[in-house]
């Protein structure tokens, strides 16, 4: 009973992390251009000063269910596989990633929490700082996922879970995490809109592929619950 509890929360804390992902991704607009004044970035946290917050808690518990949704990939992938599996992979990435989604809440929340002090924030060379971090933050974001996705699609396409298709999204989601890297770290200056359909797709691309294999893992445990024989007790 307990293990079987155990299986439907591990699979059910995968859709918890997107479902929490998307409040903390989507709950307030978009930060201003990379190029924009901090007289911009500025008037953007004011004016959306308690949806930032709010963003920000989600973000911040959805690292803590993303944590436990990779600690019970481990243990999946071990009793599929055995000491051959790429569990010891999935496992440390999927750790950096939750970190990494931590931390790059960081700038934001600064941000609120400074425009909600007594005087505001006075420093412009400040707001660009945290704003910039912002985006850098996300290129740090993107490199763990791109270990993660990599070695989880290869799990997948290994037959160890889910299904080899789901395998080979993740294997193409990975590359666009790659060129992101990229992207966060150079494009100091904005690029237009064409360069958005990568970070747009590492993101996006990132959050389906946990939401699919989650659900799926999530029907295969229900199943699994509801054709185990019972124990008749004596």
């Amino acid at each position: 009973m307990h293990d079987r509890t155990f299986e439907r929360v591990g699979a059910a804390s995968g859709l918890a992390f997107v479902l929490l992902a998307v409040l903390s991704g989507f709950i307030y607009p978009q930060q201003p251009r990379v190029d924009a004044t901090p007289g911009a970035t500025l008037a953007w946290v004011h004016d959306h000063h308690m949806a930032l917050q709010a963003g920000m808690i989600f973000d911040f518990f959805a690292a803590a269910a993303l944590l436990w949704f990779v600690g019970y990939l481990h243990r999946v992938l071990v009793r599929a596989e055995g000491e051959e599996s790429l569990a010891p992979v999935v496992f440390a990435s999927g750790i950096g990633v939750a970190v990494t989604t931590a931390m790059a809440a960081l700038p934001t929340v600064v941000l609120a929490f400074m425009d909600a002090q007594p005087g505001g924030i006075g420093d412009p060379d400040l707001v660009r700082m945290l704003g910039d971090l912002n985006t850098i933050f996300f290129s740090v974001t993107s490199v763990m996922t791109m270990v993660f996705l990599g070695s989880l699609g290869w799990a997948m396409v290994r037959g160890e879970l889910a299904a080899p298709w789901l395998g080979w999204v993740g294997l193409v989601v990975a590359v666009f995490n790659a060129i992101a890297v990229w992207i966060g770290v150079t494009f100091s200056s904005y690029h237009g809109k064409s360069w958005l359909v990568i970070g747009w797709g590492a993101y996006i691309g990132f959050l389906v592929v946990m939401l699919i294999l989650s659900g799926s893992m999530f029907r295969q445990r229900q199943a699994a619950s509801a054709t185990s024989p019972s124990v008749a007790v004596s």
